[in-house]
């Protein structure tokens, strides 16, 4: 069972994560030491993971089309983002009004 270790660049799906792998390897020709990285579907059934968490994942058995991967362990939570603000709420003190 192979495990991998990456960061989750987006949650957006039903009990699916998009998952950023980061790997470095070595030139097949010049030998430099080049940064690599590739986007892997996992499964993650509680929908437990947020974007920016840092994750690990296993190889499994294909569970659709494009996901071959389950949520191990969140290994650690990314921080809370602020709050967007915009202009007018600076500038007035209050929301605006929606129309």
């Amino acid at each position: 069972m192979t495990k991998l270790v990456g960061v989750v660049a987006s949650d957006k799906g039903d009990k699916t994560i998009k998952v950023l792998v980061a790997y470095q390897t070595k030139h097949p020709k010049y030998g430099k030491i080049m940064k690599r990285r590739t986007i892997l579907y996992a499964h993650d059934a509680a929908n437990q993971a947020k974007e920016g968490d840092k994750v690990e994942i296993a190889e499994c058995r294909p569970l659709s089309k494009t996901k071959h991967h389950r949520l191990i362990r969140i290994i650690e939570k990314a921080p809370e983002r602020a709050v967007q603000v915009s202009a007018e709420e600076v500038m007035t003190g209050k929301a605006p009004e929606k129309r």
